[in-house]
């Protein structure tokens, strides 16, 4: 039986080791592999601990997100109801959207890889321990303080799309779309933190045997998870950070009056923003691929396929984002090759 420092005493008498045991080898087994006591769990770094943070952080967002999505759906309750003021409302949809799409989302699918990816790859934690420390406080700290944003009348109000002009400084003068651009640059930052992590994990700390063809379909899931995060999340650090140099120093990215093009932010921003549907999605299906035969106590049939179907799934989702821009005027042959992969992707999914 376990002990109060998580390190089973049994499990080392069973396999015994060669020879006499130094002195004082088991207690300083169980020294380093205890639990974090008072003050110690700030700096943990073992993922068995990170992961149980990181699902709890993401969960209290989606609350505070319920939370907001209760006083919108009280203000639409009634017509011309005066529950929540006009800017309040915009301030309220705007982080709610934020919430869910940025700091609920993508961040409890990568909780779980936190948490789940050693044990099945037989590993006793991820490669880079203090980068996942890193990527959940970065992530927790910069969540709260945008959060927080809305208690001062300081929240964004652009919608969690954050399309220009109307975010310029011309039509949002004050410092709220600030609050989106600076706060959002640096969870997404974050999260390419966690996913490099995972990545890294998955292909170099595998147990000895375990091929690529052996591992979980939960494994296989999360590496095209994390590869998609590093491919897509830059783009939607360019665009905040763009537009934050637009509306700080007057340059011309997506102000038409001055030469830039709003639709610019919109490629940059639906690049980022179609792949993270299915950055949502690929997890979620490769748990349930490996929860239902576990349970089932039986293969999975066509575990490659599955794998191949994942794979190419998380390759044309990045052929598809300008579906989200077909009332813009594009030339007919782009929306044909969107509409073309739209539904391709849908095939294999």
């Amino acid at each position: 039986m376990k002990g109060e420092t998580g390190f089973d005493p049994g499990l080392y008498e069973r396999f015994p080791t060669k020879g006499p045991r130094p002195k004082g080898e088991l207690e300083a087994l169980e020294q380093v592999w205890c639990g974090p006591k008072g003050w110690q769990w700030i700096t943990a770094i073992n993922n068995n601990f990170i992961g149980v943070y990181y699902v709890g952080a993401a969960m209290l967002f989606f609350v505070l997100a319920g939370v907001l999505a209760l006083l919108m759906r009280t203000q639409l309750a009634l017509p011309m109801n005066g529950f929540l003021p006009q800017e309040t409302y915009n301030q309220m949809f705007t982080v709610h959207g934020t919430v869910m799409m940025f700091l609920f989302a993508v961040p409890a699918v990568e909780a779980l890889g936190v948490l789940l990816l050693p044990q099945m790859v037989g590993a006793r934690d991820l490669p880079f321990p203090r980068l996942s420390a890193y990527a959940f406080w970065a992530y927790l700290i910069g969540g709260l303080a945008f959060f927080c944003s809305i208690f001062f009348g300081l929240a964004p109000n652009g919608g969690w799309f954050m399309y220009p002009p109307l975010t310029s400084t011309t039509y949002s003068p004050g410092i709220n779309a600030d609050f989106w651009l600076l706060g959002i640059g640096f969870i997404e930052i974050s999260a390419i933190a966690g996913a490099i992590e995972i990545i890294v994990g998955v292909l170099r700390n595998r147990a000895p045997g375990m091929t690529l063809d052996k591992l979980p379909i939960f494994a296989w899931a999360m590496l095209i998870f994390a590869c998609m995060i590093i491919i897509a999340f830059p783009s939607i650090i360019l665009s905040t950070l763009l537009l934050e140099v637009e509306r700080a120093l007057g340059w011309p990215f997506f102000d038409a009056l001055k030469g830039g093009d709003p639709l610019l932010w919109q490629h940059l921003f639906w690049f980022f923003g179609h792949p993270e549907v299915y950055i949502i999605f690929l997890p979620a299906a490769g748990a349930m691929s490996t929860i239902i035969p576990a349970m089932a106590r039986t293969r999975l049939v066509g575990y490659r396929l599955v794998v191949l179907a994942m794979l190419a799934t998380g390759f044309i989702s990045f052929g598809v984002w300008a579906h989200h821009m077909f009332t813009t005027g594009m030339p007919t042959i782009s929306t044909s090759f969107f509409s073309a992969a739209s539904m391709a992707v849908s095939l294999l999914t």
